[in-house]
């Protein structure tokens, strides 16, 4: 009896640990599609991006936010498990160079909630620092967002300036439209995702304990 006491102990404190503290910002850096609990990172001034991200291999290769006449761009704050550990709320620095070394910070002027009730998605806006010309990746107009949430996690973001000479104006509204349904599709995944495991996982748990 003790040892199943001890062993439902155990598989309790992991579960916990699993379900511990994630929030990502997307589109990833280096991540194709929606972002999994697994892609969250860890900011930090050694490591913006989070340990173990290759910046120069996934830059070009990254889906970028396209950032507007006035500086500002939109992104999408997603938990992987409710409350403050997985905030919403998010800080944001830039590196203009796209290197991932020389970072200021940015103003999120709408930002997420620090302690949602559930798991979803929230919009973020952020301002530009007045003056920042991005010059990073191939195409030299590729900014570098570093975003970290105030329970510590967080990712890289990938912003491109520019569009097209005289279609500017509507090459941002279709790439506007465009980010929309794609952050839909990751969210409608997402949610997915989440209701299967935490469906496992319940019954994994009451068949465990009726053994």
């Amino acid at each position: 009896m003790f040892f199943k006491i001890w062993a439902f102990a155990i598989l309790i404190v992991a579960l916990a640990l699993q379900a511990q503290a994630h929030a990502a910002v997307a589109p990833v850096l280096g991540v194709a599609g929606a972002p999994k609990r697994s892609d969250v990172k860890r900011p930090s001034a050694a490591n913006p991006c989070g340990a173990g991200v290759n910046i120069a291999g996934t830059i070009d290769k990254s889906t970028a936010v396209q950032a507007a006449a006035d500086g500002s761009f939109e992104a999408t704050a997603i938990d992987f498990n409710a409350g403050g550990d997985g905030s919403r709320q998010f800080t944001a620095q830039v590196d203009a160079t796209g290197v991932g070394k020389t970072f200021v910070a940015a103003e999120v002027t709408t930002n997420g909630d620090p302690a949602p009730k559930t798991v979803g998605s929230q919009p973020l806006v952020v301002q530009l620092p007045a003056g920042t010309k991005c010059t990073g990746g191939t195409t030299k107009n590729k900014c570098l967002v570093s975003f970290k949430s105030s329970a510590g996690f967080g990712n890289c973001v990938v912003v491109q300036q520019g569009g097209g000479a005289g279609t500017a104006g509507t090459n941002k509204g279709k790439k506007a439209a465009a980010g929309t349904r794609a952050a839909r599709a990751m969210l409608a995944g997402l949610e997915t995702r989440f209701e299967d495991t935490t469906a496992t996982l319940k019954r994994s748990i009451k068949d465990w304990m009726w053994v």
